[in-house]
């Protein structure tokens, strides 16, 4: 699967190991080598059932997942093996849980746990402050609530992304005094869980936010704990204890502790003698405070320096998370910032971060994300300083550093590597070899990385095991012969006549019927086993054969049953006192045809491995008439003036897309409302209705001389030309107050057209 859009073969390694093995990855790589685009791009493609958490929530957010605390339920404190039990006598300080303790709090609610028990794929994202314990915790937790106690991690494959050589796990002194006694460190790949099966290290190696090879090497050092006499008096040549940067120089200051980068932010901004604005965020539905990606209330001052929290997400790529750029201008519907190293004045518009949760559609068995919540607010903030530990994901071009003071292995390398180059660099303080070393745990297993060739070998002999697995799973029919054994034995003779017993008969004789077909898949899995022990040369055409021919067996009986399903339940649904039989047959049919496009899927694999294809998302939704399914689930749902509980995927697709509010306003305009009618009419500002029309401008679907004056656009071109600038703040100071924002606006929209 080509995640990057250039070619990594690290990239498509870890991809190919995700597609197509169950083993566990770790996918690291320096400061801007990708690992957030190849998260993206693989949650897009990846045919397996994927959750994405982090250890924090602002890194859930970032990276569009939820909490592992909140995904798995689990309590804050440190969490203890099995083995602690016995060695625990002393007086313990601080919370923590052992697995009998932490069961109470896995008492999941059904759509949750049948969440989980679909799972696939699970990815933690910033795992450099993943604690052993906590991915331990995981562990039980997810054997727990699948079912599935002898199989680290219930069966669920694990993709770890981060850099380890950023800030580590939190773990207070007595706490780890008690803990060592389990853990070789802290860190989680020292968990219990991954002993017998460690990760597959691969590492992104192409380096795209540093081009100085001289500045590169030193950082390579620094994560190998190999520095040399060179590289100290390297550093050595940018230190200056007490350097104060012009103002205009747009140095931001990198410290260890919050109190000093607000501090220093603080009083920066009371110097400045322009008048504060402050720009409240708009927060909706369930967003943690806790994890807001920005201030609540943002206060802003022309000429504050202040960074990007965001890259820009349009055609124009303006700015990046971590760009430096001074406040230019301000009002209420406006900020402009200007760029100093592009030389150029920009607009920008609030961004909104959201809160992911997960569900599993009812329906399809998939998992899908629901946004919970919203948090929208202009994605800067004041810049003059920024701790090391909020720095991470950031990249400067110019940066102070302040972090004698390190209290962290590596914090050193985690505030260089912010850096595009050497050029930028200027240290306050002098590096303490503590600040500089690497955890020497970290280093050794960065030892256990492997060459390309020997992970491209691995791949082939996993995916053959992959696939074995796959299949035996999918032809596998007794966890379905079980649930419908379960159903079955919730008849109660002693109700005589009641609603659901009278369909007793129906339901014995589908089971037997069932029983019948789990029978002939038993002997089919043990064929398939034998044919997999012939294959020595990795040659699958065999298995393919007998496989397409299964195939071709069992999808009319099993189709058959799940069509019996949604038969009966038509001829039913009227009744009365029946609706949680319903809702029993239902589920029951889902699980069928669940089971049947797993065989589907498993063929579908197997033949896109022999003839080296790709298979995502798109072709496992394309195995099956899913229009057909969707119709007859719709139809099943359906009963006199109600629905059962379970949804369709039918309400998704017919779900209202999101309304653009810039077409709206565009529509009235075409209606022959003028631009304040619009806005009385849809109750914003008139500027807010400028610039959704300037959109219209800058594509070229409206003439500015509809909106503007002839004489006006001339003179407001002729002040670009003149001024060379696009600052509207500046244009206006030179045209006068005649001319508005607005107009400005229209008439800039018109010279710089969209791309789009």
């Amino acid at each position: 699967m080509p995640i990057l859009e250039e070619s990594s073969m690290p990239a498509e390694i870890a991809a190919k190991f995700v597609n197509y093995t169950s083993k566990h990855v770790f996918l690291t790589g320096k400061a801007g080598t990708g690992k957030t685009t190849f998260l993206r791009k693989l949650i897009k493609l990846t045919h397996k059932k994927t959750l994405i958490c982090a250890p924090t929530g602002i890194a859930a957010i970032n990276a569009s997942g939820t909490t592992i605390h909140s995904l798995f339920q689990l309590p804050f404190g440190a969490f203890f093996p099995d083995a602690a039990a016995s060695l625990i006598n002393e007086n313990i300080t601080f919370n923590f849980n052992t697995p009998k303790t932490l069961v109470k709090h896995l008492n999941m609610q059904g759509n949750k746990r049948r969440m989980l028990q679909e799972l696939e794929l699970l990815v933690i994202d910033e795992v450099s402050m993943l604690r052993a314990d906590m991915l331990d915790a995981i562990d039980f937790a997810l054997r727990y609530v699948r079912r599935n106690r002898n199989i680290p991690f219930g069966g669920v494959q694990l993709l770890f992304i981060g850099d380890l050589h950023q800030l580590p796990p939190v773990v207070k002194n007595d706490e780890w005094r008690i803990m060592a006694r389990f853990y070789k460190s802290i860190f989680f790949f020292d968990a219990l869980a991954l002993q017998n099966n460690p990760p597959v290290y691969i590492e992104l190696d192409k380096i795209y936010r540093q081009d100085d090879a001289v500045f590169i090497n030193l950082l390579n050092n620094l994560r190998n704990n190999k520095i040399t006499p060179e590289d100290t008096a390297l550093l050595q040549q940018h230190f200056k204890r007490d350097f104060k940067p012009a103002a205009d120089e747009n140095y931001i200051t990198l410290t260890t502790h919050n109190n000093k980068a607000d501090g220093i932010n603080r009083e920066r901004l009371t110097q400045l003698q322009t008048k504060s604005y402050f720009f409240e965020a708009k927060v909706q539905g369930e967003f943690n405070e806790y994890a807001y990606p920005n201030d609540k209330s943002l206060e802003l001052k022309v000429g504050a320096q202040v960074m990007f929290i965001k890259n820009d997400m349009t055609a124009e790529k303006r700015y990046y998370n971590g760009k430096i750029g001074i406040v230019h201008y301000i009002e209420k519907d406006l900020i402009e910032i200007e760029l100093p190293e592009d030389k150029v004045v920009i607009q920008i518009s609030p961004y909104t971060w959201e809160n992911v949760k997960y569900k599993l559609d009812e329906a399809t068995n998939e998992i899908k994300e629901n946004v919970a919540g919203s948090f929208t607010q202009y994605p800067i903030k004041l810049a003059w300083a920024i701790t090391v530990h909020k720095s991470q994901g950031l990249t400067f071009d110019k940066a102070i550093i302040d972090v004698g003071d390190a209290f962290a292995a590596g914090q050193a390398y985690v505030a260089l590597s912010r850096l595009r180059s050497l050029k930028g660099l200027v240290l306050t303080s002098q590096l303490r070899d503590s600040g500089l070393q690497q955890d020497q745990n970290v280093h050794y297993f960065s030892q256990t990385k492997q060459p390309s060739d020997v992970l491209t070998a691995q791949i082939s002999t996993e995916s053959i095991e992959f696939i074995k697995a796959y299949l035996i799973s999918a032809f596998d029919l007794n966890v379905v012969r079980y649930y419908l054994k379960e159903h079955s034995q919730t008849f109660d003779k002693s109700e005589g006549k009641s609603a659901k017993q009278r369909h007793d008969e129906w339901t014995m004789n589908l089971y037997v019927d069932f029983q019948k077909i789990t029978a002939t898949a038993d002997t089919f899995i043990n064929q398939l086993k034998n044919l997999f022990a012939q294959q020595h040369d990795h040659a699958l055409g065999n298995v393919l054969i007998r496989v397409e021919a299964a195939l071709k067996y069992f999808n009319p009986l099993i189709k058959e049953l799940s069509d019996r399903f949604l038969e009966q339940i038509e001829a039913i649904k009227e009744e009365k006192q029946i609706k949680t039989y319903l809702t029993e047959l239902l589920e029951l049919e889902i699980l069928v045809y669940e089971q049947l496009k797993k065989i589907h899927k498993g063929k579908a694999l197997l033949q896109a491995l022999i003839e080296g294809k790709e298979f995502n998302k798109a072709d496992t939704d394309a195995l099956l008439n899913e229009a057909e399914r969707t119709q007859q689930l719709q139809k099943a749902i359906q009963l006199k003036g109600t629905t059962l509980k379970v949804k369709s995927p039918m309400e998704k697709k017919k779900k209202e897309p999101k309304v653009d509010t810039k077409f709206v306003s565009f529509d009235l305009y075409n209606q022959g409302k003028d631009p304040s009618e619009i806005a009385k009419e849809r109750g914003l500002s008139v500027g807010t209705i400028e610039t959704h029309l300037a959109y219209y401008v800058s594509t070229q679907q409206l003439d500015v001389a509809k909106l503007v004056k002839p004489n006006k656009i001339k003179n407001i071109s002729d002040a670009i030309e003149s001024q060379k600038t696009k600052s509207m703040a500046t244009i206006r100071e030179f045209l006068g107050k005649d001319y508005s924002f607005g107009e400005i606006k229209l008439v800039l929209a018109s010279m710089f057209p969209s791309e789009e």
